[in-house]
């Protein structure tokens, strides 16, 4: 199998960490899951591949019996600034782009990111986050629109892309509203407050926003496959995309298809015929078995070049996430490309630089590069 921990991970798509109190007091079991159900964390979340794997790693990590109450024992006594700094450079992730739209209350800044982790950190900007920070201020849904556009035209000179979680909303066959439609759409979700869940007012918002991802050439990441519960995972394949891909107006955007089980072979077909469509891993490795993990791999090089695929953590909340993200997404890339020059897909020479293109070459071309006054905040 191909080694590859000395080979750096750039990590396009990820959320921050808890601030210290939360890490201290949140419970294990939630961090192997996307359930939220407390009986599942308590009940069945132990029962899985990932979770026992983990636990495994984890053990070998922090050099305690491989079990949970010795592992609590032990992250209770660590230090939580250092182990953030020491897991990022075991991970060897040397780059990193936060999507701050999740739990932005109990997670660090992308700003707090930058201060106390060993490598440069950009942000990703959420659009629907956007959207709802500016709802309550706007009484029609044109100049909403209008804010929304110029918030992300600011947001953008200096963010390495957006994102967009309307999979999780309503889906992602996403189409141009009726004024009439915008109008109501726009009407309820402002008397509702809050989370915005009308389809013609998300759907504008997204148009919108991908207008100017494709102005400001900034990839546009679309959550797709499986997650949270509230997800509706029918509306969730990246095939429902195809309205958006070959509208003429986004001849020149580029998509960025993350997580995709368990439609990887979709995503991989989408990578495969349309220009700008790329596809990402991550979520599907670690969270799944070996077996799976290799697998989706696999499938997704079925039809996607490799110069298309990227590998992301999705971590969140505790650095270990980050930790064995990487290193599944290490062990998995070698096996695959191993398997792949065993059967004469690739030579060994081709294996090594697919790898390099996975982990960091594509990422690289794909996102912009740190603007000057985020390289100078970096202190490793």
């Amino acid at each position: 199998m191909l080694e590859l921990e000395h080979l750096a991970f750039y990590d396009h798509h990820a959320h921050g960490l808890y601030h210290e109190p939360l890490w201290r007091t949140a419970p294990l079991e939630a961090y192997f899951t996307e359930a939220y159900d407390p009986h599942i964390l308590q009940r069945f979340v132990p029962d899985t591949l990932f979770y026992r794997r983990s636990l495994r790693d984890l053990s070998e990590l922090y050099g305690c019996d491989p079990n949970a109450d010795a592992l609590r024992e032990v992250r209770a006594g660590v230090d939580y600034p250092a182990l953030c700094r020491d897991l990022f450079q075991r991970a060897n992730i040397q780059h990193l782009l936060l999507d701050d739209g999740f739990w932005p209350d109990r997670l660090w800044s992308v700003a707090q990111a930058r201060e106390r982790l060993p490598l440069p950190v950009q942000r990703v900007v959420r659009i629907e986050s956007e959207l709802e920070l500016l709802l309550p201020h706007h009484d029609a849904p044109g100049t909403l629109l209008d804010a929304l556009e110029q918030v992300l035209r600011e947001a953008g000179r200096s963010a390495a892309g957006f994102k967009s979680i309307i999979a999780y909303r309503t889906g992602l066959a996403v189409e141009p509203p009726t004024p009439a439609a915008l109008e109501r759409g726009f009407r309820q979700d402002r008397e509702r407050g809050g989370r915005v869940q009308d389809k013609a007012l998300l759907d504008a918002a997204l148009l919108r926003g991908l207008q100017v991802a494709t102005d400001l050439g900034l990839p546009v990441q679309f959550h797709t496959g499986y997650g949270d519960p509230d997800l509706d995972m029918r509306l969730a394949s990246p095939l429902h995309l195809r309205g958006v891909i070959e509208t003429p107006a986004f001849r020149d955007l580029q998509v960025v298809l993350l997580h995709c089980y368990p439609y990887v072979r979709e995503a991989g077909y989408l990578a495969s015929v349309y220009r700008g469509v790329y596809l990402d891993l991550g979520l599907t490795i670690p969270y799944t078995s070996v077996s799976a993990m290799q697998t989706a791999l696999h499938e997704a090089l079925h039809l996607s070049p490799i110069s298309k695929l990227l590998i992301s953590t999705d971590a969140q909340r505790t650095p270990e996430l980050y930790w064995l993200a990487a290193r599944w997404a290490r062990r998995t890339i070698g096996a695959v490309l191993s398997q792949t020059v065993a059967l004469g897909d690739l030579t060994k020479a081709e294996a090594d630089w697919a790898a390099s293109r996975l982990l960091w070459d594509n990422a690289v071309e794909l996102y912009r590069a740190p603007v000057a006054e985020e390289q100078a905040s970096h202190t490793p």
